[in-house]
């Protein structure tokens, strides 16, 4: 209560609900929302994830279908990791 009466800063706010809530589940009977990072910490790991984020899309727009040399690795990864998902 004392963020809410303290803020109208939306972001804020949720920051602090995943920080005492959590994620959630996906299925299940507790708070709906992303299921729990295997590698990180939603609230505590934010700022690492956001440069994570920054690179990926800089790898992307540079080689959006992974083909160069140096992402062959990172390619490889990307198809295990997405190979028997069902596309819709």
């Amino acid at each position: 209560m004392k963020v809410i009466s303290s803020t109208n800063d939306g972001f804020i706010i949720s920051e602090k609900d995943l920080e005492l809530r959590g994620t959630g589940e996906f299925f299940g009977t507790k708070q709906h929302g992303i299921p729990e990072f295997k590698i990180a910490n939603l609230f505590e790991d934010i700022g690492i994830l956001k440069q994570i984020q920054a690179i990926a899309t800089e790898i992307i727009d540079k080689d959006p279908l992974l083909e160069k040399e140096e992402n062959m690795l990172l390619k490889k990864l990307v198809d295990d990791k997405f190979k028997n998902r069902i596309e819709i």
